[in-house]
Order: C-alpha cells, then structure tokens, then sequence
C-alpha cells in the first residue's frame, strides 16, 4: 500500500515537471520581535497526504502538524523521556518573553504530545529550506495533482490561515527559524463527523534539521518533528483517546511520504529544468515572489547539478 503511494505521487510529479506534460491533482500569534542578531524566519512548515492531513490538524489543530500518533495518557505518563527532551531542545533563549510565556503554556499543559520518527531525505539545503518555510507551494502542487482538498492563504510573511475541507480550521504563525530549528505555534478547531462536538486548541510544532553533505549535489538531511497540542473542552483526555485510533501508524508513514516526496521535487529541479520553470508558472495559489523564488532556486540547483560552483546555503532572512 505504502510503495502504491509513493510509486502514484513520484508519477504525478512526473508527469507536472515533465516537457508538455500536464497534471492530473493554529493559535493565537505570538508577536515576534526578534532575538539579537541575525534569524532566519519564513513561512511555516507543512505537508502531509489528504487523508493524514486531516487528522493531524485534528489532533494538532493545524498544518505543518503532520498527523501524528495520538497518546492518549499525559506526557508525564507517555514518551516522558522524548517530552523532557523535546522541551529541553526548544531555543527559549531566542524568543522573546511574549513568545516563552505562549510555548511554555502549551508544552507544559499538553493534552496530547507526539515525537514522529526520524526520517531522511536526500535534498538540496536551499530547496528543503524554502519548501519547509513555505508550505503552500507544496499544497499546490498536491492541487495540482488532484490528491487535496486543503486550502492555504497566506495573510504575511510569517502566518497564514488554512481550512482541510473536512471541518478544522485554524491560523498559524512561524514565530522562530533557523537552519536547525523551526517553531510553529497555531490555534485552530474541528467540527465534523469524526467528534459529536467543537473543539478548540492550541499546539506548538518543532522541526529540528541536521544535514549531512554527500559527495554528489545532493545533502543528506535528518528531520524530526515534535508536537504539543493543548485541548481547551471539557474531558479533553477522553478525545484524545478518541483520537488515538484515528492516527495511529498512518502519521508515520505519511512524515515518510512528505520527506520523500520533496527529495523528489530537489532531484527534479536537478534534471528537469524546463519541465520546473513550467511547473512554477502553474502555481497560481502562491504569492507572485514566492513562485518567482522557485523558479529561480530550481535553476540555481539544476545549474549546480550540471557542475556550476556551489553556493552557500542561504540561512538568513530579513526580519520584518
């Protein structure tokens, strides 16, 4: 089932980049000023297939919350190493005082926490990082390729509200990132068919990167994504155990299928450079300089594939 969907997107995608061809398919914002010095900050991170999609922005009440493997029990009583870890790992040192009051709420009274596994992906360092900072080009590919119904707009350079098409909505805001470490906190809702009623909640999203350069164009990069949802109804230990079943391996496999899915976009922007410079005039669903900046960053990595000089890793945007 797993290599069905995976042979099915690296189609699809194929067949978007290739010469001619046509394709078929959180949380209230926490003000950023910003630490000393330079930080990179960008658009949040994100994607998933549809059908993990929605549970996880049920769970986690927003995007880039890669469904994840409900615990149905508080974090002091499951995963407490990886939740002591996890808390440990998060750069408060960084953030401002506004910004450590709205985590430190969250994490510490999560209903719900979930380390996703490790997974690898084989990518160009400048492609993982712009597609990680801005999700939605990934969204519209995925409308493009007729396999989601999720809509994202983007309201700012760091935030943007989203709608899965199957009853959560929500807003979310990247309020930290650097090269190693992105924070996305959101606050967002269900209501559907899955739960009798709305609920409402918060969650904080943790990537952490590490790359480890190949001695071919692309970067080996390891990615871990961690994820405290806080719910606010009633009995909220009760819908997570609702939850639990909903989610359950589904997460995992579908982290995996993401990861791999955007090494396949790096290593099409290698290959298939007319196919790409088509591709990013049919993303319609994305600012006018985003889409521009994919393009020129497709043909950045194809001139270097091709055996151009190698350029640094781009790790600094300007602070708004």
């Amino acid at each position: 089932m797993r290599l069905r969907a995976l042979l099915r997107i690296a189609v699809r995608l194929h067949v978007l980049t290739t010469i001619g061809g046509k394709g078929g398919r959180m949380i209230p914002c926490v003000s950023w000023t910003g630490p000393p010095g330079p930080c990179d900050r960008c658009a949040p991170w994100q994607r998933l297939s549809d059908k993990c999609r929605r549970v996880a922005w049920l769970t986690g009440f927003v995007f880039a919350c890669l469904a994840a493997q409900g615990v149905a029990a508080p974090p002091e009583l499951v995963e407490r190493d990886s939740y002591d870890q996890a808390i440990q790992s998060i750069p408060f040192d960084r953030l401002t005082d506004g910004a450590q009051a709205r985590i430190w709420k969250i994490v510490s009274q999560a209903t719900i926490y979930r380390r996703l596994p490790v997974t690898r992906v084989q990518a160009d360092p400048d492609m993982y990082l712009f597609l990680v900072r801005h999700p939605e080009v990934i969204v519209n590919m995925w409308d493009l390729m007729g396999v989601t119904k999720v809509n994202v707009r983007r309201t700012s350079d760091f935030t943007f509200d989203a709608n899965d098409g199957a009853g959560t909505t929500g807003t979310g805001e990247l309020i930290y990132g650097d090269k190693e470490t992105h924070l996305v906190i959101g606050e967002g809702s269900y209501e559907g068919p899955v739960l009798k009623r709305k609920i409402h909640g918060r969650c904080l999203i943790m990537l952490k990167s590490n790359y480890v350069p190949n001695p071919g164009p692309n970067t080996q990069i390891t990615h871990r994504l961690d994820m405290f949802v806080q719910l606010d109804n009633i009995g909220a230990e009760l819908v997570a155990k609702t939850l639990q079943p909903l989610v359950g391996k589904s997460a995992d496999h579908n982290f995996l299928e993401t990861s791999r899915f955007l090494g396949q976009i790096s290593q099409a922007a290698e290959s298939r450079p007319t196919g790409m410079q088509q591709l990013a005039g049919r993303l319609t669903k994305v600012e006018p300089t985003v889409r521009e900046r994919f393009a020129t960053l497709s043909a950045e990595i194809y001139s270097r594939s091709a055996g151009a000089n190698t350029t640094p890793v781009n790790t600094v945007v300007p602070m708004r």
